[in-house]
């Protein structure tokens, strides 16, 4: 496998669940090139597999830190939108919307520590504003409902980082388990590439394509790291 592509931790085992399904169809074809794929290899490459699977299932969250990501994406999605408002509200008044802007970038790109930095100054400007703002549609609570999405958005990105840094330490603490499923991924996708290079099948054997399976569909995730 490409030392180029990193797999997030909780990529391993749907990456192998995938791979699994086509290597045990292909198997007996690619041994005809590399006899190390065995059925005994299958077999350990199985074991494994559930092992990462069994050591990631003791991983144990609350029902909130569960839900955090979407929840943390979908208040970004909220405010992000509401700052269209603001916008209109700044330009109507001839106001410079650069800073919105900023804050819409980083809302987008997902960068919550960024957009909560940025956002002070957008509300504390919008304040020092409002008779002006009022007078183009912005309600007179607009910039408080702003300092609570952001103090929400904030305890939301706390909340993810704390569960990010649980798994992390589930990976640190079982290095080994995932570095030796790690392994058997990166034998059998070299084999697949070589094997049915030029083919459809090839994209099954090719880690990129099946991170981007996985990722296809989920909003605010980001892309493989190249």
């Amino acid at each position: 496998m490409s030392k180029s592509v990193t797999l997030r931790m909780e990529e391993y085992v749907p990456t192998g669940a995938f791979l699994k399904t086509s290597f045990e169809r292909d198997r007996a074809e690619l041994a005809t090139r590399f006899s190390e794929l065995t059925p005994e290899f299958l077999l350990d490459f199985e074991a494994q597999l559930t092992k990462v699977e069994k050591l990631e299932s003791t991983l144990i969250l609350t029902e909130e830190q569960k839900g955090v990501t979407s929840s943390l994406y979908e208040a970004s999605t909220v405010l992000n939108k509401d700052l269209n408002f603001l916008s209109f509200y700044f330009e109507r008044a001839g106001l410079d919307t650069a800073s919105i802007t900023a804050v819409k970038k980083k809302l987008t790109a997902r960068n919550i520590e960024g957009a909560v930095q940025k956002i002070n100054g957008v509300i504390q400007y919008a304040n020092s504003k409002k008779g002006v703002l009022e007078s183009k549609g912005m309600s007179t609570t607009f910039p408080d409902e702003m300092a609570t999405a952001k103090a929400n958005l904030e305890s939301k990105n706390e909340l993810q980082n704390s569960v990010m840094n649980i798994k992390k330490q589930l990976h640190k603490d079982n290095k080994a388990e995932y570095d030796k499923l790690y392994s058997f991924v990166s034998l059998i996708t070299k084999a697949g590439k070589l094997m049915y290079d030029g083919m459809p099948k090839r994209d099954e054997y090719t880690v990129t394509k099946l991170v981007s399976r996985m990722r296809r569909g989920k909003k605010g995730v980001d892309k493989p790291k190249e």
